[in-house]
């Protein structure tokens, strides 16, 4: 059986050489970097929150915070660790407090699923197979976020969560993760009779949340934030409500205004914070529909040519993608130095120290459409 992943494609895609330690060699860290439990515990925590219909389960900064504690030997080893904890862990709690208090219940989301795993066979596409290759169909797996019925529109939406340092929208007309959901969904969501026979799913809800703790300073009427007031400030506020002694100090100024309860307000500053969320709909066409559902046969085919070469049944080479970002998100880079050193004894033993096996396709096994 021929069998690949949603998570796979974009791992294979990114460096092949990363996809080959973790999907083929089944290699997972034992340890997970702040980039990817903080991601999974909001992640958890809006799965939890977002429960089917209109309810919604516990507060999502309360389901943070139980995540990251329940296991916190796996992410703390040494000094800086604790502190990069800690301050992680205030920022998710701020930023779903912040989140709750922003959107509320989102009373108009009608929840179908959160978390949903799926399973659908797919056929290669005829020009790749030559016709003899057998199986001539493959496996397709992965995970949605979410589906709702808004409504307010009546749309039926895919969601799809995002944890981000900066909010970045202009990629995602062209994200093959969401976009194969979005491909696939329909059928499956028609075949478990979630949705009715003549309803469609519109397009994908990307749900925004900054990595970014809340600006606590006195906002005006219309929201911005403030720097700390003046003495002019408070004279203006308290001019005919309270008369000013010479010897006033600011102290003496804002207690005065403490006791008529008036709140005064510095200027307007010039450093507002980013936005915080951003929600950002992107609908497609079926054209682009096609086009998805033809790449994803077209990776399928790459993957199986790697799995071959692997195998030692076709040429096919492992080629890495070094990036800048590679230090912060791939749990493979002190590993994949001592590799491009060709330091292979100190990779074995890297593998053995630092990392697990697993079935990256277990959490699958058993499921359909």
């Amino acid at each position: 059986m021929f069998e690949i992943r949603t998570s796979e494609r974009k791992a294979f895609k990114r460096c092949a050489q990363r996809w080959e330690w973790s999907y083929i060699e089944g290699l997972d860290a034992a340890r997970s970097g702040i980039h990817l439990w903080f991601g999974t515990a909001v992640h958890e925590a809006l799965a939890k929150w977002y429960l089917p219909g209109f309810a919604r389960g516990p507060h999502p900064a309360e389901t943070f915070e139980a995540f990251v504690k329940e296991d916190r030997k796996m992410r703390v080893t040494n000094e800086d660790e604790e502190k990069e904890y800690v301050s992680s862990v205030a920022l998710g709690i701020s930023m779903l407090n912040n989140y709750v208090n922003t959107y509320g219940k989102d009373d108009s989301w009608n929840v179908i699923s959160t978390e949903e795993p799926f399973t659908i066979w797919l056929p290669k596409p005829a020009d790749m197979t030559g016709g003899k290759t057998k199986p001539r169909w493959f496996r397709y797996d992965g995970t949605w976020d979410g589906t709702y019925r808004d409504e307010m529109t009546g749309m039926i939406l895919l969601m799809e969560h995002k944890t981000a340092a900066g909010l970045n929208v202009s990629h995602l007309p062209l994200d093959d993760q969401c976009g194969s959901y979005w491909t696939l969904a329909d059928r499956i969501l028609k075949r478990r009779g979630t949705i009715k026979p003549n309803e469609h799913l519109e397009g994908v809800m990307y749900n925004f949340l900054r990595k970014q703790m809340l600006d606590t300073r006195p906002k005006d009427h219309l929201g911005r934030a403030t720097n700390n007031p003046q003495k002019a400030h408070y004279l203006e506020a308290l001019e005919g409500k309270y008369v000013p002694h010479k010897a006033d100090k600011i102290e003496d100024l804002q207690r005065a205004a403490d006791e008529l309860g008036i709140t005064v307000l510095g200027e307007v500053s010039k450093t507002q914070p980013a936005p915080y969320f951003e929600r950002w709909p992107a609908y497609r066409s079926s054209a682009e529909r096609e086009t998805q559902y033809r790449r994803i046969q077209e990776d399928a085919w790459h993957i199986e040519q790697a799995r071959l070469a692997y195998q030692g049944e076709a040429y096919y080479p492992i080629t890495k993608n070094p990036t800048k970002d590679c230090s912060w998100d791939c749990e493979f880079f002190r590993m994949c130095q001592l590799h491009e050193q060709g330091d292979m004894e100190s990779v074995e033993d890297f593998k053995k120290t630092m990392f697990v096996h697993r079935d990256p396709y277990a959490d699958h096994a058993g499921k359909s459409a």
